[in-house]
């Protein structure tokens, strides 16, 4: 992947790839769209869809300029030619990018088929970036509708959207479909060393893993997650420092729990839970570790290459296979759905830890349930809305959304508006990140009861009267004004 020269940046942004060679795992569709800029034969509309983080933004700029590019011979963009470099440039008007989540409206979108009418200076094509573009009004998708028929031959429309069956069919039979894949941990750790090699860091193997899996197939979540790491182990990067971090259970820790259980040691098991408590672990996310690691020991009982699946260090999963097999299939199941079921209810349980010995007992008695054991309690748009945003904040940490639970912390100003969650900011690049974790936003609300819409507004800052007064001033005495202090 290509590199800044500024160290500042985070991981995510410094490695963003400037190629379609750069793009990693989603080779079904660089390939085809390379061969359709050297074959000439080009869509006017394209769909990227996938979860987030999968790269579509990135390869819609990188295709954007791949099309413009005056010396393209691989189908990516050469970044050497006069009009590479100048489309490298963010604000350039040849790509434009919209944020459908905060321009929906039918307006927004008629000043777009306005503007559509201007030619492209100094390049081929004007390319239109549209992103979140679920997130338009029926009427908007409307009006989207009219210019996707009939654009001029010198305009590109590239939507992205991570909950494409909310287009309507309409707008999905015009677009050339692309779906973005998330990726295998395998892949993952790859990136990870890759960067890591290049950044300095030294880090074990495992605690690549651990970073890798906690990534959930996502480029740009793996490496928000390393840069967090790496900021707490300052370069040097272990097993030990991932599980503090992430708050995630060591394998070993699971494996003797779960012995317990299947040994139907009741006993041993509240021994072991009041461990894990007294270590300050959040019992919560035991409850979602210990589901996944019923989950795997059920593919290694019911696979016949299960490490294929679950990428485990070799000792690790030999431990894994041998305790599974002293396990039933209905057994494994009903431990996954036990622990599974009860996550969310220790987020608002009393006490935690009783419940948690009750679930722990359930799957020794096998007494097993596919419904939560209580519901979270209902809230109202009334609420304190500093109550509920502090449980979003806790609810992102607790999720691992590391650089979005960093982002929504610092967040002040945050208001109800009828059924929406509003939520302002100076700051472009926090902006940026809410946009992209609206969906985690709106699940985080979800968990306290309240079905609610986020909408991300960002402010301007605007000058003080002083500043003001004295740029009136300057305008009319020009240099003969000074300020002195």
């Amino acid at each position: 992947m290509a590199e800044e020269s500024n160290k500042n940046l985070a991981l995510y942004r410094k490695y963003r790839p400037r190629t379609f060679e750069e793009v990693v795992g989603q080779e079904h569709i660089t390939k085809t769209l390379a061969n359709q800029i050297l074959a000439g034969k080009l869509s006017h509309a394209y769909l990227f869809t996938g979860s987030r983080g999968t790269g579509k933004t990135s390869v819609a700029k990188i295709f954007a300029k791949a099309v413009n590019c005056e010396n393209n011979v691989t189908g990516s963009p050469c970044g050497e030619c006069e009009t590479c470099k100048r489309l490298a440039a963010e604000n350039d008007i040849n790509i434009v990018e919209i944020d459908a989540a905060s321009n929906n409206r039918v307006d927004d979108i008629r000043e777009l088929r306005e503007k559509v009418k201007f030619a492209p200076i100094g390049a081929k094509y004007k390319v239109y970036i549209i992103d979140e573009v679920h997130m338009l009004s029926d009427s908007a998708f409307n009006a989207l509708l009219k210019t996707l028929e009939e654009p001029p031959k010198y305009v590109i429309f590239i939507l992205a959207t991570t909950e494409v069956q909310k287009l309507p069919a309409t707008i999905l039979s015009r677009c050339s479909r692309f779906d973005f894949r998330l990726l295998s941990v395998e892949i993952l750790c790859k990136v990870l060393f890759g960067v890591f090699e290049k950044e300095e860091i030294d880090a074990e193997p495992e605690a690549v893993k651990l970073i890798a899996a906690a990534g959930e197939g996502s480029v740009r979540d793996t490496l928000s997650i390393a840069d967090s790491i790496n900021a707490y182990a300052s370069g040097h990067i272990t097993k030990e420092d991932v599980l503090k971090v992430l708050g995630t259970t060591d394998h070993e820790l699971l494996i003797t729990f779960f012995d317990k259980i299947i040994d139907k040691d009741i006993g041993g098991v509240l021994e072991e839970i009041n461990k894990i408590d007294a270590s300050g672990k959040n019992l919560a996310i035991f409850a979602k570790d210990a589901a996944k690691h019923a989950r795997d020991l059920l593919i290694c009982k019911t696979c016949s290459e299960p490490n294929e699946i679950l990428n485990l260090p070799d000792e690790i999963a030999e431990k894994f296979i041998a305790q599974s097999e002293r396990a039933t299939d209905k057994q494994l199941i009903g431990y996954m759905q036990n622990f599974a079921a009860s996550e969310a209810d220790l987020r608002y349980a009393l006490s935690t830890r009783l419940l948690l010995e009750n679930v722990a007992i359930s799957c020794i008695s096998g007494d097993f349930q596919k419904k939560k054991l209580i519901k979270p309690p209902a809230a109202s748009a009334s609420s304190d809305v500093r109550e509920i945003w502090g449980k979003v904040v806790l609810f992102l940490k607790e999720h691992k959304h590391v650089a979005l639970h960093v982002a929504c912390g610092d967040i002040t100003d945050v208001k109800i508006d009828g059924s929406s969650l509003v939520i302002s900011t100076t700051d472009t690049t926090v902006a940026a990140l809410l946009n992209d974790g609206k969906r985690d936003i709106e699940r985080a609300l979800s968990w306290q009861g309240l079905e609610m819409n986020v909408e991300i507004n960002k402010k301007e800052i605007l000058p003080s009267k002083v500043e003001l007064d004295r740029q009136k001033l300057e305008k009319m005495f020009g240099e003969k004004f000074k300020v002195i202090d």
